[in-house]
């Protein structure tokens, strides 16, 4: 976790596991800043804190067929963190965590933070998984420079509106039972959202499995339908194709993340790399179990990140 620091105090960056952490390899090393609180995973009675040793008994129980899911830290948790990093020497906290319409772990963070022995700014990053881990890393590097905790927040919020997110289930079963996609986000014939019905409407079933492969953003908080296709390589070019569309050409992050999809995630980070030759770093991720238990195995994610304008 944190590192003791000098007496001056330092800026904590707190977070939650449902970020998705990119390994640098230009020698930034931000975990004497950094700390992570998992979600908890639950499946077929068994419970367990995301990422620990224990959590592979609830991934076990869910791959027999036991539905796994997700609960928020508790307030308790965060408020062991905040503690963490007074005692290490932070003057200030700025905790960053996935959209509070998706779920209840910003409330955690506010209620530990409002009992805080130092400040501590909470930041609704309205986005997920690299897109998160982008954001937060980010304000680790500001953190760093020595900016001001209200500013850091600030600026995370911003970085978080200029990135655009986008990703592919190879299984909708999970995003459906957990309740997360946008209401009213539904694709009909064609791929036009429609009101109601299940997220691909009229569409047979194949023995249990996806005729179709869903294709969404993460936009403000919210999980919206983009389109259908039949396939999860015909979504791995769509997904290049949106990327590059994104990124435009300006100077951009990329970052591709997976869940049980490592070499398909491979081939769609060297197609990105040659989409969009103006891309200043690129990341490769294997999602955390919290993503996989909403996105199912299979799934591939992109997430293009802005240049900071410091940086």
């Amino acid at each position: 976790m944190f590192a003791n620091r000098s007496a001056a105090g330092f800026v904590a960056i707190v977070t939650d596991s449902t970020a998705s952490l990119p390994n640098l390899t230009t020698g930034a090393d931000y975990s004497s800043l950094l700390a992570v609180v998992p979600l908890r995973l639950l499946a077929g009675g068994l419970v367990a804190d995301d990422g620990a040793a224990e959590a592979a008994a609830v991934e076990y129980a869910a791959a027999r067929g036991e539905r796994l899911t997700t609960a928020r830290p508790t307030p308790e948790r965060f408020a062991a963190v905040y503690q963490a990093a007074a005692d290490a020497g932070a003057r200030a906290v700025v905790s960053a965590h996935l959209p509070g319409s998706l779920s209840g772990t910003i409330a955690s963070a506010e209620l530990a933070a409002a009992a805080s022995a130092v400040p501590v700014h909470v930041v609704d990053a309205h986005t997920i998984g690299t897109g998160l881990g982008l954001v937060v890393l980010d304000a680790a590097r500001q953190a760093r420079a020595g900016l001001a905790p209200d500013e850091i927040a600030t600026r995370a919020g911003r970085y978080a509106e200029r990135l655009g997110s986008f990703f592919a289930l190879a299984d909708q079963d999970a995003l459906l039972a957990g309740g997360r996609l946008m209401p009213g986000g539904r694709l009909g014939p064609g791929g036009a959202p429609v009101p109601g019905g299940p997220l691909l409407a009229g569409e047979p079933a194949a023995e249990g499995r996806l005729t179709y492969r869903p294709i969404l953003r993460i936009s403000s908080g919210q999980i919206v339908p983009v389109e259908r296709v039949r396939t999860m390589a015909a979504a791995a070019d769509r997904l290049a194709e949106l990327a590059a569309r994104f990124a435009g050409d300006e100077a951009v992050d990329l970052a591709v993340e997976h869940t049980a999809a490592a070499s398909r995630a491979v081939e769609l980070t060297e197609r990105l790399a040659a989409l969009i030759p103006q891309v200043r770093r690129k990341f490769l991720v294997a999602s955390g179990t919290a993503i996989m238990a909403h996105a199912g195995r299979g799934m591939l994610g992109v997430t293009v990140a802005p240049r900071p304008a410091d940086g």
